[in-house]
């Protein structure tokens, strides 16, 4: 990596490599039997450069040769934007040393494929256990990844981490109709538990065995946590330095202004151990840290990389990374965190007369997210009649806006839920939201 460096550098003002070397082992179940198993190794590297004030980029996921890659990085900097950073030099350490991020467990590295396959087995058993006509199809993967990154001002990383997960899609066909529950655990130490994943599964096709109609109109609704990022995608978008410098942002000019519930408080945290964002230094160099984003509904920081940094006239947040090799560092949130409140989902479902709770829907992420706006239909959702879950609803929709719902917060769950390893979600009940069904 030094003598690399030390070639592109002969050519540029200053530069920068990032390395990673990763395996990833996914081991497929498919209609409750072992389908296939997947063995990938990947290497590549990807360099930055700043020539002559402008930034140049090039990757390589093979083993093409290292001065073709400074020769694209060069070319492409003809033509790359202005640059508004320097790379960052060497840690100094104070009198504090910095907080140790576990993110690498031997026993995740070390597991063994029929490991993996028993886990699948146990998972399709115990569901079959509950119902023998259930198809599953489930995924039990592992990934350890080896990372570097050094650039020309002296600063440097490396780590090694690791990842974990089990994946289940569970189907239940009854003539004419077709339940699907989907639920999964992640993690990068092997913590994760059978019983937490398949008791979920089975609580959702209980609740889900009997289908009820419901009106369209204004209702309660309570969101569970893998549903909650419905209404938590527009705040990560509106939150981003890029789009707050490219004033796309609704929340651009909102800054330590009171727009939502006090119960919302969210913030950004990288240093969380195990957590699947979590890393000693985010993908240019800069110490992951924690960020309060949102604190009793009021907002208090954006998010940054080093280059939106540069043109806002603040530091970094640590929040620069890769979505892959192929692109250089962006504003991105490492780990999500909204803070829990005090009241339990049976409490909450207790409190409504007609409404419903929204597990799973289709097209999340879809629509104009940085305006709040959303409209999503309902793939897993139940109706709550006089305090009790009475059925599955079908055929319904939600819509409404983020930035607006979010203030008629009625109370958070007093527990979090890991979604995808890197956000963690209470339970989230609006006082009124817009429901369509389809008669």
């Amino acid at each position: 990596m030094e003598k690399l460096l030390q070639e592109a550098c002969k050519k540029v003002d200053s530069a920068e490599i990032f390395r990673v070397k990763s395996k990833t082992i996914p081991v497929n179940f498919e209609v409750n039997k072992l389908k296939s198993i997947d063995i990938s190794e990947n290497e590549g590297k990807a360099l930055r450069v700043v020539n002559k004030g402008r930034i140049g980029f090039s990757s390589s996921t093979g083993n093409e040769d290292f001065n073709l890659m400074v020769e694209k990085a060069v070319a492409t900097s003809e033509f790359g934007s202005e640059a508004s950073f320097d790379f960052p030099g060497e840690i100094k350490r104070g009198g504090k040393e910095k907080k140790k991020v576990n993110i690498y467990d031997r026993k995740v590295a070390n597991k063994s494929i029929e490991e993996m396959i028993k886990i699948g087995e146990d998972i399709i058993e115990r569901m079959k256990d509950f119902n023998r006509k259930l198809r599953c199809d489930v995924t039990i993967l592992k990934d350890y990844s080896e990372v570097e990154y050094l650039n020309s001002r002296g600063g440097s990383f490396s780590y090694n981490k690791t990842t974990i997960a089990y994946s289940v899609m569970v189907q239940k066909i009854k003539k004419q109709d077709m339940l699907m529950v989907d639920s999964s655990l992640e993690s990068g130490k092997d913590n994760l538990k059978l019983e937490e994943l398949t008791s979920e599964i089975i609580k959702n096709l209980e609740w889900g065995e009997k289908i009820v109609s419901i009106k369209s109109g204004k209702m309660p609704v309570i969101f569970t946590p893998k549903a909650a990022l419905v209404l938590i995608l527009p705040i990560i978008s509106g939150l981003n330095g890029k789009m707050v410098l490219k004033k796309i942002s609704p929340l651009a000019a909102q800054k330590n202004k009171k727009l939502w519930s006090d119960l919302l408080t969210i913030y950004s945290d990288g240093t969380i151990n195990f957590a699947l964002g979590s890393a000693p230094f985010d993908d240019e160099g800069v110490e992951m840290k924690r960020i309060p984003l949102v604190k009793k509904g009021e907002i208090k920081n954006f998010y940054y990389d080093l280059q939106t940094a540069g043109i806002a006239g603040v530091e970094s947040t640590g929040n620069g990374l890769r979505t892959g090799l192929q692109s250089e560092p962006v504003p991105s949130i490492s780990n999500l965190v909204m803070r829990e409140g005090e009241v339990s989902f049976e409490e909450m479902v207790k409190d409504i007369s007609e409404g419903i709770v929204i597990d799973q829907v289709l097209g999340l992420g879809q629509g104009n997210i940085i305006s709040g706006a959303f409209s999503n239909n309902v793939q897993l959702g139940y109706k709550i009649e006089k305090g009790k879950i009475v059925g599955r609803v079908k055929n319904v929709m939600i819509s409404g806006n983020a930035i607006e719902e979010l203030k008629n917060i009625v109370a958070l769950g007093d527990k979090s839920k890991w979604i995808s390893g890197k956000y963690k979600f209470p339970h989230i009940y609006l006082k009124s939201l817009s429901v369509s069904a389809k008669k």
